[in-house]
């Protein structure tokens, strides 16, 4: 199937998603099912292939390629919001990493806290349940989500991260591991 949602409106579209998915399951279908709209893959898919200028990125189920993206462009595109991605020099536990290499953290594992990186409150977008805040750490932007019954404190903040919740990606956008001599640190400046 290719891309046979794209002309539908949203409501309608979340419909066939799950008629389409259960459709598959009763007849116990193998399907090809290409489409550039993450949330389809995302929701109907058992594997994905992530594509990027026709080239193959990563082959994971959907809760792989969000848990463990292989690349800095898959932690990007799979997500909403994306993963965010900072200099690793803007990090002090990992400014030792090669010029270009990335921290990714997801927004749904950054908080506002008492002790953490120094960051500036400049957006704060509703969503009913949620809340999207934009902080900056330095030159670089991030998203944090929050329970929208949580009060969000304006101008400046600390914002920390479980290390478990750390991505590192090389400058070839590669992930990394950590390296074998950087213990894990708490994120305090």
């Amino acid at each position: 199937m290719d891309e046979p949602l794209s002309n539908l409106d949203a409501k309608l579209r979340a419909e066939m998603r799950v008629e389409i998915r259960a459709l598959q399951k009763r007849l116990g279908l193998t399907m090809v099912y290409v489409t550039h709209d993450q949330v389809e893959a995302m929701t109907m898919a058992d594997q994905i292939v992530v594509m990027n200028g026709g080239r193959i990125e990563q082959v994971a189920a959907p809760d792989e390629l969000y848990m463990r993206p292989a690349t800095s462009f898959c932690a990007r595109f799979i997500g909403t919001p994306p993963m965010n991605l900072l200099p690793a020099d803007l990090i002090a536990q990992w400014a030792h990493l090669p010029g270009g290499s990335l921290v990714g953290v997801r927004c749904e594992d950054i908080e506002i806290a008492k002790e953490g990186h120094p960051a500036q409150i400049e957006n704060v977008e509703y969503f009913g349940a949620d809340r999207l805040v934009s902080a900056r750490i330095g030159e670089a932007l991030v998203t944090l989500r929050q329970p929208a019954r949580e009060a969000v404190p304006s101008g400046a903040v600390k914002l920390s991260w479980p290390n478990a919740a750390i991505h590192l990606f090389g400058p070839d956008g590669q992930r990394m591991t950590a390296p074998a001599h950087t213990k894990p640190i708490k994120e305090t400046v």
